[in-house]
């Protein structure tokens, strides 16, 4: 990671699901802030998917197998695994061991 923004960090005024935490971390990428819509985020939970959703960005979700399914609904893919993630799927480059 190259960043780690949490909920006292000083450019967080609303918590989640408003869109600060996620629009600080995309602002903390070298060269300065990236485009909201060129962003990935991983999500277990439903308040971070509306918070990066609400920043324009896109979401895996990776929820919790208890959570009712209703969660899931404002993500645009939701995976049982990390593991399951396949980065070709978002015009990503495949992982360097050469599987997914």
């Amino acid at each position: 990671m190259h960043h780690i923004v949490l909920g006292d960090d000083p450019e967080v005024k609303k918590g989640k699901p408003a869109p600060d935490v996620s629009l600080a971390a995309a602002g903390r990428f070298e060269g300065g802030p990236v485009d909201s819509h060129k962003i990935l985020v991983f999500e277990d939970a439903p308040l971070g998917v509306l918070a990066a959703k609400n920043a324009g960005m896109s979401v895996v979700m990776v929820p919790d197998p208890q959570l009712d399914n209703s969660h899931h609904d404002a993500a645009d893919q939701v995976l049982s695994s990390l593991l399951d993630f396949n980065p070709r799927e978002w015009g990503l480059p495949p992982f360097e061991d050469g599987e997914s």
